[in-house]
């Protein structure tokens, strides 16, 4: 979604008429369901709709980039709209991997520390078999 709203704010501010960025855009997005969504939006903007409705319909947009969406086409700053949305998923999604990443840090130590005493445990236990071959 964020590359989706950084990549039309981006192509819209430079000038490229709404039709001709969603079809770069549509070309851009590797997700092969948003691409199709992206391309029945274009279509529906070519008759004449709005770029958020069509958005809107298929429930793959979030909530928050129709909104804005909605918003820019109103006010007449749309590609400002599409970068501030743009901004706000690159947040949320450093936001979640930070989460990730401290959620995974306990993880990680747990099975090295797993790891190290395994291989103590197999240095140790020959050693006190040994010892007790002797006794």
């Amino acid at each position: 979604m964020s590359r989706f709203t950084r990549t039309l704010g981006t192509l819209l501010s430079n000038g490229v008429p709404v039709v001709t960025a969603f079809d770069i855009v549509k070309n851009i997005i590797d997700n092969t369901l948003i691409s199709k969504e992206i391309e029945k939006a274009r279509d529906d903007i070519r008759e004449g709709r709005e770029i958020a409705k069509p958005l809107a319909q298929n429930g793959v947009f979030p909530p928050i980039v129709v909104n804005m969406i909605a918003v820019g086409e109103k006010s007449g700053q749309l590609e400002e709209m599409l970068n501030r949305v743009s901004r706000i998923l690159e947040a949320e999604m450093d936001n979640s991997l930070k989460r990730l990443m401290s959620l995974m840090e306990p993880v990680m130590i747990l099975l090295m520390g797993a790891v190290v005493a395994f291989i103590v445990i197999s240095i140790l236990l020959p050693i006190f078999e040994m010892n007790q071959l002797i006794k």
